[in-house]
């Protein structure tokens, strides 16, 4: 659970820190991190899952814990940025 955790918060860590390089402004900064760190949980399920696939219902329990972590980080981070935000315009 702590790696897919670690996973999500560097690869927002990632999004955050290349928008932020290129400049692209605080909304898009914003857009591009929460896009980032939430993932498509369910389309890893549905692979590890499917008969046709990989077929293997224990690789789809890694997806099904990063569906639930991914939320909380885009979470937090969606509050973070909204105080961010708000501090800015102050």
């Amino acid at each position: 659970m702590a790696l897919l955790l670690i996973l999500n918060v560097v690869a927002m860590a990632l999004g955050f820190a290349i928008a932020t390089l290129t400049r692209l402004g605080e909304k898009r900064v914003t857009a591009i991190t929460v896009e980032v760190g939430i993932q498509n949980g369910t389309l890893a399920i549905a692979i590890a899952s499917t008969p046709t696939l990989l077929n293997s219902p224990t690789m789809a329990i890694p997806g099904a814990i990063y569906g639930l972590l991914m939320f909380v980080t885009g979470a937090g981070f969606a509050w973070w940025s909204s105080r961010r935000q708000g501090l800015l315009k102050a």
